[in-house]
């Protein structure tokens, strides 16, 4: 449980929530737009992160139970207070990235690409090539990877065609080194057109 607001820091948040102006809240609403956007996340939301922000912030006010709660520095001025609010949307969507929800959904239209009913496949001929490149990519890429990069090349064969992610099985570091061999043998190659 948490410690109840004194009536003085109540009051006053009272107050900074009154003074918000319609401007304010498309401010803020921007905001979470743009944050949602750098994280992958559908800016659409954003004034729904709004208004949940500022919800949180009312139930925090009104009981124990839950929502957020202001120090009384938070609410000395009203940019202060318009900070605050700030961190809890940035809060609120670090969550939301957390959980995957509201994520935003970009579906490409390629020529070569054709849906069926429950998910997008390549036409036979893509299919083709991206097998023969996946062949001759990781044939290079054993052949010249160090002993200790062996791993995550392996582990990056077995989800190649699922994934556009290398998974880091032991270090990060070795995704990278990964990374810059696959460049160079695809520019052998020839490119990826």
């Amino acid at each position: 449980m948490k410690k109840p607001l004194s009536v003085k820091c109540s009051a006053q948040c009272e107050v900074r929530l009154g003074e918000l102006l319609p401007r304010d809240i498309t401010n803020l609403t921007e905001f979470a737009e743009r944050r949602l956007a750098a994280t992958g996340l559908n800016p659409s939301t954003g004034e729904d992160v709004t208004q949940r922000a500022l919800l949180a912030i009312l139930q925090g006010l009104e009981s124990d139970q839950g929502g957020r709660v202001p120090r009384l520095v938070d609410i000395e001025t009203k940019d202060t207070f318009l900070n605050y609010v700030r961190g809890v949307i940035s809060s609120l969507i670090e969550a939301m990235g957390r959980k995957r929800q509201f994520r935003a959904e970009h579906t490409p239209v390629l020529d070569d690409v054709m849906a069926s009913d429950d998910r997008t496949t390549l036409l036979p001929s893509r299919n083709a090539e991206l097998s023969d490149l996946r062949d001759q990519l990781f044939s290079r890429l054993r052949a010249r990877a160090p002993r200790r990069l062996r791993g995550t090349v392996a582990a990056w064969e077995a989800v190649f065609s699922e994934s556009d992610r290398i998974p880091a099985k032991t270090s990060r570091r070795y995704v990278s080194e990964v990374k810059v061999l696959a460049q160079e043998i695809i520019t052998e190659l020839g490119g990826i057109r």
